[in-house]
């Protein structure tokens, strides 16, 4: 044990006088830089981790409840302990070499509740189903971020004003934010993602030789694993895509080459029979030549050229103006030009598939000037346009994840809701054609497109096949004088997709059981690990940030999520309502710490009112008005209800005496909330509103406890 040097009196009381000072800006400083790592970790995570466990790309939002699960469970542990942040790193290498070795060996156990993805026979060491793997990665990922809580756990209890830490937190968590927003427009690859976290982490060890070397170290393995891991995949905003050729097999055959192809090796694509693409190593899309030369030669592709071409071959029919959305690598815009369109517009979310087709296509649809190609949700473009259509086609659209890790809708929902079909109506000429191609995988998804469009368009659509396979849909105005032989049919009644529910792969208003067994098995995860972490004191939690927790996650759940049908579903959206809600939350400190004084029942009542306010209005009507509009009345809207709550935390915050307990609890209420969440795929969105009142409720009533300390009316 290395010996302490004694010091005298007058030594002592030198150095002791300037260290308050010292310390309080190096607590701040390191207050400040983990809340940046912390968010950008979490941002980073989810978008890398469903890359590699797939799975976990349709439940984005259990990596979100996971790290607050385990910021939560740190921050309780602030000033126990040892400072664990040191072996940071090191958590994050083992959860790399976790997903990676869950890629080649661990396959999860078929399609689950509204999920649908196929293994395609893949030969793997151990199955397992949904639930276990969702509940593993929970446990796994709460782990890696309890360091991290801790570090903001120790900040937040030192630093004074206690306001003044959590202002701090916040500004860092914006910051990070927007870091990961700079890096995604670089477009910059996973290993870059690593390398800022990792070099982040080693602020923490920097006056520790050995640590510092060692987490270099950890840091450098990390990033050069995940580079050799992912450097044959193309990195999107939304998924890791990887591009196999297709191949002769002599006799007019073709198949899919095993072989991946490099980045450097993607323009020579063009001058092939195409490639099949991959994401999160799940089919996707398959690009190919379906030009009249190409079917004659290859006798096995007819079927495929005659799918594409089916909405372009209607009899007298007048192609002049055509939307396609869901464009993709471009085989529906290919058939379009073969049809004889002379305008189209090529609607695509994702501008690395985009970007794609544009280099390999072999017919190089993107580069005729009869396209005019738009990287947007096809939502948020139906509400700008302003031009008419003979023909709008929805192209497979299945983007196999969630939109957002604050929701558990998938990034295509609400373009298959009945509000959109009768978005797509008014956007048609007076003999209009909607065409609906989608990879249904279950009777009741086509039985529900069929109710679907026949509500939107007030009459029944036509469709190609019957309700048991798969089916196109043609419905519009059009349809009663150019397609003669109509086929209708009547549909067992189903639960369409709306704008409030937009749970279109899902059979009705229900929880799987997959769904409900993966909440179970979390909820005793992350009740398990509160006992251990409060040492089986479960009156450590503070119930008036517990319930806040949990009401403010609803809110800025349906916030999200109703923002994004207003605006639409892209990856830059989801940055700006996240960066917008951080800094309603900034200024709602920054006020609170400059008024004198504070009714916080007044305040109750204003959240209370907001909240009311937004599940009475109706939301679609936002649709109706310019954008500058819809966005002035949507902000009010929904930022008011999370100003006030957090107005009431800020105020509650000042006041309390243990302030790390205070967020600790804050963020456990947040995993309560995102467990909740779930229970919109049976009421919908709308009533989350009613839920977070309740709960609001709940807070309320916490505060005036006798055990409380907070006072009704704050000095």
């Amino acid at each position: 044990m290395t010996d302490i040097p004694k010091l005298s009196v007058s030594s002592y009381a030198t150095l002791q006088q300037p260290a308050p000072s010292r310390l309080s800006r190096s607590t701040q400083v390191d207050l400040f830089v983990v809340s940046i790592i912390a968010l950008f970790t979490e941002v980073m995570l989810i978008r890398w981790v469903p890359s590699y466990e797939r799975v976990l790309a349709y439940f984005t939002n259990f990596i979100l409840i996971a790290a607050f699960l385990g910021l939560g469970l740190g921050a309780m542990l602030a000033g126990r302990g040892r400072r664990w942040i040191r072996c940071q790193p090191l958590l994050i290498l083992c959860l790399v070499l976790i997903c990676i070795l869950f890629n080649q060996y661990v396959g999860t156990g078929g399609a689950q509740g509204d999920t649908y993805y196929t293994e395609f026979g893949r030969k793997v060491r151990l199955w397992l189903l949904a639930p276990e793997c969702l509940g593993f990665f929970f446990f796994i990922v709460a782990v890696v971020f309890m360091p991290m809580g801790q570090q903001i756990g120790e900040g937040l209890k030192i630093i004074s004003p206690p306001l003044k830490g959590y202002t701090i937190n916040i500004l860092g968590s914006l910051v990070g934010v927007l870091a990961f927003t700079v890096i995604s427009l670089l477009e910059l690859g996973p290993w870059w993602w690593f390398a800022v976290t990792m070099f982040g982490l080693l602020w923490f060890v920097r006056q520790d030789k050995f640590w510092r070397n060692l987490n270099t170290t950890i840091g450098v393995l990390a990033i050069i694993t995940v580079w050799l891991a992912g450097e044959m995949y193309y990195w999107t905003p939304y998924s890791k895509l990887a591009m196999h050729p297709m191949v002769e097999k002599g006799n007019g055959k073709w198949a899919v080459g095993d072989e991946m192809v490099r980045l450097k090796e993607v323009p020579a694509l063009r001058r092939t029979l195409g490639f099949n693409m991959t994401v999160n190593d799940d089919f996707y899309q398959r690009t190919m030549d379906m030009s009249p030369f190409s079917v004659q030669i290859h006798s096995n592709i007819i079927g495929i050229a005659e799918h594409y071409n089916l909405p372009f071959s209607i009899r007298d029919f007048s192609y002049n103006d055509v939307l396609i959305v869901g464009a993709g690598t471009g085989d529906d815009v290919a058939a379009a030009l073969r049809g004889g369109a002379k305008h189209v517009d090529a609607v695509e979310i994702d501008p690395g598939i985009l970007r794609l087709g544009q280099i390999a296509h072999p017919e190089q649809p993107y580069s005729d000037p009869r396209v005019r190609v738009c990287v947007d949700d096809a939502r948020s473009f139906f509400n700008r346009t302003d031009r008419k259509y003979d023909l709008i086609v929805f192209g497979f659209l299945d983007a196999h994840r969630l939109f957002s890790s604050m929701s558990s809708v998938r990034l295509d929902s609400f373009v298959y809701t009945v509000e959109s079909f009768q978005e797509t109506r008014s956007l048609l000429k007076k003999d209009g054609i909607v065409v609906v191609q989608h990879a249904l995988g279950k009777p009741y998804m086509n039985m529900k497109m069929y109710r679907m469009l026949t509500d939107a368009f007030g009459a029944k659509p036509y469709y190609t096949e019957n309700l048991i396979g798969e089916g196109t849909f043609f419905a519009g105005p059009g349809v009663n004088k150019f397609i003669a032989s109509q086929e209708t049919a009547d549909v067992p009644a189903v639960d369409p997709a709306t704008d409030d529910w937009p749970f279109f792969y899902l059979d009705g208003h229900i929880l799987p059981p997959e769904y409900r067994l993966a909440l179970e098995i979390m909820a005793l995860i992350a009740l398990v690990c509160l006992l251990v972490a409060s040492q089986g004191k479960m009156q450590t939690v503070n119930g008036h940030f517990f319930f806040l927790g949990a009401a403010f996650l609803l809110i800025e759940t349906v916030s999200v999520t109703r923002l994004a049908m207003l605006f639409g579903s892209t990856w830059v959206v989801n940055s700006i309502v996240f960066s917008a809600i951080l800094l309603v939350v900034l200024f709602a400190n920054l006020w609170t710490n400059r008024i004198t004084s504070l009714n916080i029942h007044l305040f109750y009542v204003l959240l209370a009112t907001s909240v009311a306010m937004n599940f009475v209005f109706p939301i679609h009507l936002l649709l109706r008005y310019a954008l500058a509009m819809r966005l002035f009345a949507s902000m009010i809207l929904m930022a008011s209800p999370i100003f006030f709550a957090a107005v009431i935390f800020a105020r509650s915050y000042m006041q309390t005496p243990n302030v790390d307990l205070a967020f600790a609890s804050n963020l456990l209420g947040a995993v309560i909330g995102g467990l909740i969440e779930y229970s919109s795929l049976v009421i919908g969105f709308r009533h989350l509103f009613l839920i977070s009142l309740g709960i609001y409720a709940l807070s309320y009533v916490a505060l005036f406890l006798p055990s409380r300390k907070v006072a009704a009316v704050c000095p």
